[in-house]
């Protein structure tokens, strides 16, 4: 089955009758007059994919589409908690119809049966829902209410694997429990929020691997169990390239593992210190001689053998772990996920917030149909040209050929303009892919 025809199946499965019944369970129907669990749900999602700040007539010109006729009056007071409820078990729905790609063609990504990037990203909510996502707290009293969510994108097939809803006070160590499976052969991207020597026992011993970036603080010994000052020793390290070696990591743990430690060049040794100071100086302190020491290097310690990955192809595999930080921002600067109308109330804002949540899932699963087939197209540029489509793909919903005649019409639109340029000094994430050895690093 093409990518097209599986999108399209999909839609129609996530947004199709199943939402009837769950519009009757969570009580936002009870008597069918106008609108069904579908029709709402759809109103209330795709409007907000097509216009994040939709005024009340943007909605009740997306029902009228979906056959549903109703003054601005009735959709107005469909905003309420019985909606927000809805709107929160459809996500449910939706994320229950996983969707896949078929792998794309990068080799450095074949080596494992899955490469997973995860990360979180934190949302503001209404202070009304503090008591079921309390945050952290900040200035002027902002962030009472946060949530966070957990995400993880399987980069060979861009499967979203995993959106979980958790209190901004969460934290992401403890993000993975301990029965999360684990795909054999896999390989699993975390950043330094997520550093576990316990998770990264548990995923060598299941026959997968893992690369992250070294915590400071971490005790090191060489292969013979002997303790080592790390900060000496990449100092006193001679030669042109980088240290790789094995290592044992952990004062308990003594996990045997593999480092690489890469110097940094100057004006990003500069960077570093001046974000250590500024960072330091929000606490009132100042940074230690050490943390600063260490700013003039990138360690990475990974169980993946030099026999499967050489340390060009550890590094570029890590900063790929970067493109879960670029869809956090293509859904809070394109999808406006954090944003919200100013006269909108709590209520409004919550439930906005669940339909816009719902849109960038259905917003992923549109862009497989263009940007998994060919590395070099741009999310940002095929998001926008989705949402040029909103409207053709909202009246072909309900007729499966014509829903897939949209799509190919969208994705050929998408290959058109979704070009992502070559880079020669500075090679995008993409090239680096394709082809490890363009990675410029002056050790």
């Amino acid at each position: 089955m093409s990518i097209i025809r599986k999108v399209a199946s999909a839609l129609q499965t996530a947004l199709g009758s199943a939402l009837d019944q769950l519009g009757r369970q969570t009580g936002v129907i009870r008597r069918q007059r106008k609108f069904t669990g579908a029709t709402l749900l759809k109103t209330m999602v795709l409007t907000l994919l097509k216009s994040p700040a939709a005024k009340t007539d943007a909605f009740v010109a997306t029902a009228a589409q979906l056959g549903v006729t109703v003054t601005a009056k009735a959709v107005e007071d469909r905003f309420t908690d019985t909606l927000v409820g809805f709107l929160r078990a459809g996500l449910e729905h939706v994320l229950g119809h996983a969707l896949a790609a078929d792998p794309a063609a990068i080799p450095l990504l074949d080596k494992f049966t899955a490469v997973e990037i995860a990360d979180s990203t934190s949302v503001t909510v209404p202070d009304e829902s503090a008591d079921e996502f309390p945050g952290c707290g900040g200035k002027s009293g902002s962030g009472k209410a946060t949530v966070k969510l957990q995400v993880a994108w399987e980069l060979r097939t861009g499967a979203l694997t995993k959106l979980a809803l958790q209190p901004g006070r969460h934290s992401d160590a403890k993000s993975q429990g301990p029965d999360d499976p684990v795909v054999p052969g896999s390989l699993s991207l975390r950043d330094l929020g997520d550093f576990s020597l316990e998770r990264f026992r548990k995923v060598g011993a299941s026959g997968a691997y893992w690369i992250s970036r070294w915590q400071q603080g971490t005790t090191v010994f060489d292969a013979d169990g002997r303790p080592r000052d790390l900060l000496e020793y990449v100092r006193g390290h001679q030669g042109s390239g980088p240290l790789d070696e094995p290592i044992l990591l952990g004062a308990e743990e003594r996990l045997p593992c593999r480092l690489i430690v890469l110097r940094v060049p100057p004006e990003m040794a500069a960077r570093r210190r001046q974000k250590a100071y500024e960072r330091a100086r929000k606490h009132g302190t100042v940074p230690g001689a050490e943390q600063l020491a260490w700013c003039e290097w990138t360690v990475f310690v990974t169980n993946c053998p030099a026999e499967l990955l050489s340390w060009k192809e550890v590094v570029v595999l890590y900063r790929a772990r970067w493109q879960i930080e670029l869809r956090f921002k293509l859904w809070k600067s394109h999808n406006h996920l954090a944003t919200y109308r100013e006269t909108w109330s709590a209520v409004e804002r919550m439930a906005v917030f669940w339909a816009k949540l719902i849109g960038v899932v259905l917003q992923h699963w549109l862009l497989l149909t263009s940007t998994w087939s060919n590395p070099r197209r741009s999310h940002w540029k095929a998001a926008a040209v989705i949402r040029q489509w909103v409207v053709s793909l909202t009246g072909a919903l309900d007729d499966i050929e014509a829903l897939i005649g949209v799509l190919a019409g969208m994705t050929t639109t998408i290959n058109a303009v979704a070009h992502k340029k070559l880079q020669s000094k500075s090679p995008s994430s993409f090239q680096l892919l394709l082809n490890p050895e363009l990675l410029n690093w002056n050790c």
